[in-house]
């Protein structure tokens, strides 16, 4: 029976409260496992942890970077690799002349599901680069729409797509968004 006030009655499922649809104590520590697993790849980057950042990835994850393109009417990958083209791409990070700018990765809360050992996220971030002088401003928007596995203990990409808003950036970059 559903409260006067017509509010979802909230109940507890394996020690998990959940609203509406039954959802397992397990699967909520999944997606709470999920979520600091996106959060740390962020950390990861604004640390500039490159290394770390790329064995986050299946040994058959892509990266992708899009944006939707006004004249074309639709999507363009800007940067699309296979873990281990990606990884060649990285190493050679340090031989490019860089923008000296630090990145600060600023994302919401991840929403998750989680199937089993797959699961998927999407989480609206903001990228903030901050000049060497103290300046600093917006350096991109869009989301992360990730598809994740279960390897072990953990989580890893197996697909890390990058689905940016802004398409005209102050200064290219040779980093991972």
């Amino acid at each position: 029976m559903e409260p006067a006030d017509g509010a979802k009655r909230v109940s507890t499922v394996r020690g998990a409260r959940t609203r509406g649809d039954a959802v397992s104590y397990e699967n909520l520590l999944d997606a709470f496992e999920v979520q600091q697993f996106i959060q740390r790849t962020a950390a990861l980057l604004n640390a500039e942890k490159l290394s770390e950042w790329l064995e986050q990835f299946h040994s058959d994850g892509l990266y992708e970077i899009t944006a939707y393109s006004t004249e074309l009417g639709k999507e363009l990958a800007w940067w699309k690799q296979e873990l281990p083209l990606l990884q060649k791409t990285i190493s050679e990070v340090p031989r490019h002349v860089r923008d000296p700018a630090k990145r600060l990765h600023v994302l919401g809360p991840p929403l998750v599901s989680v199937t089993g050992d797959a699961a998927r996220g999407q989480t609206a971030f903001s990228v903030f680069r901050t000049l060497p002088t103290g300046e600093t401003s917006l350096f991109v928007v869009g989301r992360y729409l990730d598809e994740l596995v279960r390897v072990g203990s953990g989580w890893r990409f197996s697909v890390h797509r990058v689905q940016l808003e802004t398409r005209v950036l102050d200064a290219f970059t040779h980093l991972p968004l």
